[in-house]
């Protein structure tokens, strides 16, 4: 139950707030027009309206102030695009973009949509979702990207942008307070220019900590517990043969309790009236962390330039949780299942090290070309920690459990690439574009029964390897009627390789499965009106994808009930269209708006899904993740006062109804149709350099499904309720 005295707050942040926001777009120096956007999504720096492809572009603050923390901040800003947690493992990313979803935090098995950190890829989607800084933009690039981006680009790409070093030296310090325990700091410092204008630095740390919403309803035990930090530190070095930039970061994050609602103890989360109150007794906890060092170089030659890109990277995720759906020890949970304590750990360890040149020729004659080649390796390695609890351990806490099985794998990935861009004449450009990727796998899967009393299992070990080899290509026209539209026309085609089941137990649940397709063709238009006070971009697609990976159920090598495994379920196709646009309608105005359009369908989906053996026509399943509609809509007012400034922003975040799930339609793998509410107020002063801001997010308290799954039991999770807040911006 929500307080009195916190109604009151809501509704005195309500009449603040009257009617504002717009996030994406920053009005210009003098007000009279909006701000040209800058992207890298071909590789280059381009304004936004002269790239022929959907991208939208979300500022840096977007993802850092405000109350906004990371990229799950950004969900329902873009059209077709979802940004959600892992229902088990909330660092790790559950992103879909155009109705193409993945949530898998198997690391033999490669994600559905790349993420990239200033062009480096993030292999796996454990990680997403640590706390940001130092972001100067995302960039969400819909459709397939395999010609630029490569491997994982199947449904399309979300790029970070880092924040350079500042020509001017000083300090800022960011401090956040909110509710449920919520606190955040963040400290930079900036060296300015030093050596003659050679050298900048820039040093960032941040700390948040979060007591969490959800509760144990048997010991009465907060679960959610968060204590996150960041470091970072990038130099910028400006030389004679070159330009280069060196960044060293690492991450941390711990979690105590592991929140899910069971559906047979607690239907549609509400069983016993509170969403937030957990009816399983289940503790639990997650700890993670990632580093790594990044180098970006580029080096100008006669015609053009050399871009070099060199990272490695390491992280480390270790989440311990019960799976087995009881209600403390008494009474057991009703099920088919033996009622056997099941306590689940997955410890996860990667590494990986990329390699990227390029050739970009110089800018301004009848050709734009960038070539290049990639080179990428990984080592990734998962453990599975199991404990019944006594006799066969001494107690079910984390460090009795059992290593009952390992899964390894290597890749090694080349890859060339080009794309050239043809000036017919001044109106009409053609593009062509294509990449060979050839990648190898060898994997290790072990598994090693529990020591007595418990169930013989019997001891199993396999090494699978595969090679797969694939070209992508993208074709184009765009024509340009005046300075201020652009129509283009593309086809263009993403891939991602097959590979094996990190959770298999039988040779013939590990794999291979094949490599999935994605061929996208799109129509769009770009453009300024009204002397560029208002910006817009629409487009048209229809995407087919064939032999879609997902989850199926195949028998245990113990013959006591089945495992998840991933299989080549079907083809699919998706279609629809997406709009977005931002008006300055006054100096002092903003609006933005988005819209999205999804048809998806499966062609055929022909799967044992139960592990019964028996094959099924499961085309009749919604698509997960693939929502029909979703809009965004958004203002900002700005209110000047000498050199302060009063801003008020709102956004409103539509989605319609869509399955989280997608192997099965009963109604509580659906997220229900919502809409949320999110703004802030802020004071500025000190020409702009310091702020003051109060924040609210899911203003409304729309407590809906955030997803479920298929455990030993269906299992879900809810989004987080109305959180309220404030923060202090100083520089010094």
């Amino acid at each position: 139950m929500i307080s009195s005295s916190r109604n009151f707050a809501v509704g005195r942040l309500w009449t603040l707030f009257g009617a504002g926001l717009g996030f994406q777009l920053a009005v210009g120096a003098e007000n009279s027009q909006l701000e040209q956007i800058i992207v890298t999504a071909q590789k280059v720096e381009e304004n936004v309206l002269e790239v022929p492809l959907s991208v939208s572009v979300v500022q840096g603050e977007m993802v850092e102030e405000y109350g906004s923390t990371n990229i799950t901040d950004l969900d329902g800003i873009a059209p077709n695009v979802i940004l959600k947690s892992v229902l088990l493992m909330e660092n790790a990313g559950k992103f879909a973009i155009r109705g193409v979803g993945f949530f898998d935090i198997d690391p033999l098995t490669d994600q559905k949509t790349q993420i990239t950190v200033d062009g480096i890829p993030h292999a796996r989607n454990t990680g997403l979702i640590f706390d940001q800084v130092d972001i100067e933009r995302v960039e969400i690039l819909r459709g397939p990207q395999g010609t630029l981006f490569g491997r994982g680009s199947l449904a399309g790409t979300v790029n970070y942008v880092s924040r350079l070093a500042a020509d001017t030296a000083g300090v800022s310090a960011r401090v956040s307070a909110g509710e449920y325990g919520m606190s955040r700091y963040v400290l930079t410092a900036e060296t300015g220019t030093l050596f003659d204008s050679a050298l900048r630095g820039r040093f960032t740390v941040s700390r948040r900590t979060m007591d969490g919403y959800l509760m144990n309803a048997f010991n009465g035990r907060t679960l959610g517990e968060l204590d996150t930090s960041n470091v970072r530190l990038r130099l910028d070095h400006e030389g004679t043969f070159a330009e280069t930039s060196l960044t060293l970061y690492e991450m941390k994050e711990s979690v105590g309790g592991v929140a899910l609602s069971n559906q047979i103890q607690d239907p549609y989360g509400v069983g016993d009236g509170d969403v937030n109150l957990v009816n399983i007794d289940q503790d639990g906890f997650r700890d993670a962390t990632e580093n790594g060092v990044t180098v970006l170089s580029e080096i100008p030659l006669n015609s053009g330039y050399l871009a070099i890109l060199a990272n490695t990277h390491r992280s480390d995720f270790l989440t311990y949780v019960d799976l087995d759906g009881r209600v403390g020890r008494n009474p057991p949970a009703p099920s088919d299942f033996p009622n056997v304590p099941f306590n689940l750990g997955f410890d996860i360890d990667q590494e990986q090290e990329s390699f990227e040149i390029r050739y970009h020729m110089e800018e301004g004659g009848s050709w734009d070309l960038v070539t290049g080649l990639y080179l990428f390796d990984e080592r990734a390695n998962r453990i599975f920690h199991q404990n019944i609890g006594p006799p066969v351990s001494e107690t079910q806490a984390f460090e009795h459990a059992f290593e009952v099985a390992c899964a390894r794998q290597d890749i090694h990935s080349i890859a060339a690439f080009g794309q050239a861009r043809f000036h017919l004449n001044e109106t009409v450009s053609l593009l062509a574009g294509a990449r060979m990727t050839s990648e190898e796998k060898s994997a290790e899967l072990r598994n090693d029964p529990l020591p007595p009393p418990a169930p013989p299992t019997p001891r199993t070990r396999m090494t699978p390897a595969g090679e797969w080899e694939q070209p992508t290509w993208k074709f184009g026209v765009e024509y340009r009627p005046d300075d201020s539209a652009m129509i283009y026309a593309t086809a263009s085609t993403g891939y991602k390789s097959g590979g094996f089941n990190g959770r298999a137990t039988l040779l013939e649940n590990a794999g291979p499965y094949d490599p999935e397709q994605s061929t996208s063709y799109e129509l769009g238009i770009k453009g300024s009106l009204l002397e560029n006070r208002l910006r817009f971009a629409a487009a048209g697609f229809f995407t087919s994808y064939t032999d879609i990976v997902g989850l199926v159920r195949r028998p245990h090598i113990t013959g006591r009930g089945t495992e998840a495994v991933n299989d080549n379920l079907g083809n699919m196709s998706i279609n629809g269209f997406e709009i977005e646009s931002s008006w300055l309608a006054t100096a002092n105005l903003v609006f933005n708006f988005a819209f999205g359009y999804l048809d998806a369908e499966w062609e055929n989906f022909y799967a044992d899904l139960n592990g019964d053996g028996i094959v099924t026509d499961n085309s009749h399943f919604d698509i997960m993740m693939a929502p029909e509609l979703s809009a965004y809509g958004a203002m900002t007012y700005t209110r000047e006062f000498s050199s302060n400034t009063l801003q008020y922003r709102l956004d409103v975040r539509y989605l319609s109804r869509y399955n989280t799930y997608g192997r099965e339609d009963l109604d509580y793998y659906y997220r229900p149709a919502a809409a949320k509410v999110n703004g802030s107020v802020t004071w500025t002063w000190g020409d702009k350099r310091n702020s003051f801001t109060i924040f609210g997010k899911n203003l409304a308290d729309r407590q809906v499904l955030a997803q479920a799954i298929v455990g030993l039991f269906p299992v879900m999770k809810f989004d987080a309720p109305r959180m309220l807040g404030v923060e202090l911006k100083l520089n010094f």
